[in-house]
């Protein structure tokens, strides 16, 4: 009887200690992700520590590179924080499209 009563106890252990230890994880922040922070993202990007994001400064982030002319709201050829913040917004999402639209009938 003994060694059925360590056994279960044994198996039920094993079952929730690791619920706990996640449970623990997240409560802690651990296990969720952060978003990232703009300010410390441009702070890297500033190479010259100007406050403004040159093209060279951003020339290695591709998506960056593609959106700059269009983030530079001022047409200053450079982008500023509250520009560069800009590009955390929402991203576009493409249109789907129906199979039923596609087909020409009406």
């Amino acid at each position: 009887m003994k060694i059925k009563a360590l056994l279960l106890s044994t198996i039920f252990a094993a079952c929730i200690i690791p619920s706990l230890a996640q449970a623990a994880k997240t409560e802690e922040g651990k296990g969720e992700k952060k978003a990232p922070d703009p300010a410390k993202m441009f702070a890297k990007l500033d190479a010259d520590e100007s406050g403004e994001l040159s093209k060279e400064e951003v020339a290695k982030n591709k998506g960056l590179v593609k959106k700059f002319d269009q983030l530079d709201a001022d047409e200053s050829g450079e982008l500023s924080l509250n520009e560069y913040k800009a590009s955390f917004g929402k991203k576009e999402k493409k249109p789907k499209k129906d199979k039923e639209d596609d087909s020409g009938d009406e």
